[in-house]
């Protein structure tokens, strides 16, 4: 494991400051412990309530006061061919800006001391996050304790299961083809949340099969909702939802597949992401719901708008805690709606003291080098509003373009709405309806875009129930209505035609349409949004 050979390295090189990151404090001390009796040092364990531990014995007066505790370690560090590895469990809540200066003071001079005066000791101190204050800055070296590894959790996994085996109240049903199932489910969890999700299993039915994966589903739900940050889309639909886009469609189709183990066998690396622009109300935060059914994986939503925060510091952290998050949940799709929101102050002039500059800084690297199997599924209104470093490749495998519905596609909508009221389609004009919505109705250029037609699905049915409430008891949604309330529609691109004239014209330069090449031009609709390609 490469982050236990960091620690020894470290140990061994006389580091004398050494901060591990982790929830996971009981997991942290039991690979020290491994350590320390392997490179043959004394440890020594200190919390805020119990003091300094030997062998899970209190030793010292007052040493739970951490100078205290600081000073007891010094003067083991001075006898002579000691070698000794000093754990500090609470100390990030002395360490911080608001802490009294004498704790960091105290464990700077011990530091240099350490460093200086040749004492064979290491100082490590784990804590779930950490604040470093400048006064110690210097002094610290940061190290990564990964989440347990796919080795890990199916020990953890196979123990637990074998701890119950024998017993005859319960029934454990885990072939190795499930087992598998088990560990992909729970990797991006920790030792304590795994163990807590099989045990509640257990004793909710007695059983641990199949049925029991949606707990450990669950309870990655829980980690996404502790950020505070992400949330979980529980999405029900498909990619059948989704009226046109036929070409983005076949896309997400031919790497659907991507993510499973024998594509890694075959030499694929996992799709990186895309970035959906283009017009309003066409349908791209509804892609992103639906690939998440269709490719049968969480769905997290970044709210960049919670990213930051008054406090220094914070909305880096924010960003940070947001990706690892992902990282740990994976695979799954990270959405990111309306990106361009919130990184327009990514170009230096947002008045926020380079925040945003840095928040976009940590979002561009970790885009470019994530090796863990995250989409990113980033959704765009406005294409000028995004930095230029975004777009080029790298950070996403491809950059789509919805346009208005073509003809076609506007029926399938239609139909789509329709069918969900439950009413029969054979009732209707869909061809009728498809031509009303466009430029026979409102002139070149101007068709209604999918959030327009909903609505218009919407308006009409609430006009066939006030034709019901006003004496009509027969009265059902139909195609007068449909012509009635088209009346009412100012639609989008009539008011704002010249905008999305100009986004075209970028698209046909640097996107590739999402829908079809062949599309319908029976009502003289040629939309030419983006490149065109068939696959």
């Amino acid at each position: 494991m490469e982050y236990r050979k960091h620690i020894i390295d470290y140990i061994k090189a006389r580091y004398a400051l050494l901060v591990i990151e982790s929830f996971e404090e009981e997991r942290v001390l039991s690979e020290i412990q491994t350590i320390a009796k392997e490179l043959n040092h004394t440890l020594y364990i200190w919390n805020s309530t119990q003091g300094v531990l030997f062998n899970g014995n209190v030793i010292g007066e007052k040493t739970f006061d951490f100078k205290v505790a600081l000073d007891f370690c010094e003067e083991k560090a001075k006898e002579k061919d000691s070698k000794n590895i000093f754990i500090f469990c609470d100390a990030h809540n002395y360490l911080t800006n608001n802490s009294n200066p004498i704790y960091r003071r105290r464990l700077k001079d011990l530091a240099i001391n350490i460093r200086n005066k040749g004492y064979r000791s290491n100082c490590i101190i784990i804590s779930p996050s950490f604040e470093i204050n400048n006064d110690i800055q210097k002094e610290i070296t940061l190290i990564d304790f990964p989440l347990p590894s796919r080795d890990e959790i199916k020990n953890i996994i196979m123990g637990f299961i074998n701890s119950w085996k024998g017993n005859s109240n319960v029934n454990i049903n885990v072939d190795d083809n499930l087992l598998e199932k088990f560990v992909d489910a729970s990797i991006g969890l920790t030792t304590l949340e795994i163990e807590n999700c099989l045990a509640k299993a257990l004793v909710s039915d007695l059983k641990l099969d199949e049925t029991d994966l949606k707990d450990l589903l669950n309870e990655k739900k829980q980690i996404i909702r502790k950020t505070g940050i992400l949330e979980f889309i529980d999405s029900k639909l498909n990619l059948q939802d989704v009226g046109g886009l036929s070409t983005l469609k076949k896309w997400l189709d031919l790497r659907s597949h991507c993510f499973e183990k024998k594509a890694k066998s075959f030499g694929i690396l996992p799709p990186k992401g895309l970035l959906l622009t283009g017009v309003p109300g066409c349908g791209k935060s509804l892609t992103a719901k639906c690939v998440s059914s269709a490719w049968n994986m969480p769905l997290l939503r970044l709210d960049m708008g919670k990213i930051f925060q008054g406090i220094v510091g914070s909305s880096e952290s924010n960003i940070r805690l947001a990706l690892k998050t992902a990282e740990a949940i994976s695979p799954c799709i990270l959405w990111i709606d309306e990106i361009e929101k919130g990184l327009s102050g990514s170009n230096g002039g947002g008045g926020d003291g380079g925040t945003s500059t840095r928040v976009f800084g940590t979002l561009l690297t970790w885009m470019q080098e994530k090796t863990s199997p995250v989409f990113v599924f980033a959704t765009a209104n406005n294409i000028n509003g995004l930095p230029p470093e975004l777009l080029r490749k790298g950070r996403f495998d491809e950059i789509f373009f919805v346009d208005f519905p073509s003809l076609e596609e506007r029926r399938k909508i239609l139909e789509i709405h329709i069918s969900k009221l439950k009413r029969d389609l054979s009732n209707f004009d869909l061809d009728k309806l498809a031509k009303l919505s466009g430029e026979e109705k409102f002139g070149k250029d101007v068709v209604l875009a999918g959030a327009e037609l909903e609505a218009w699905v919407a308006d009409s049915l609430i006009e066939a129930f006030s034709r019901q409430i006003n004496g009509d008891s027969n009265a059902d949604l139909s195609m007068l209505d449909f012509e009635t309330t088209i009346k009412r529609l100012v639609p989008m691109g009539q008011m704002r035609k010249d905008e999305f004239v100009k986004l075209r014209q970028w698209a046909n330069e640097n996107a590739v349409s999402a829908s079809i090449s062949n599309v319908s031009n029976s009502s003289n609709e040629a939309f030419l949004g983006g490149r065109r390609i068939d696959f």
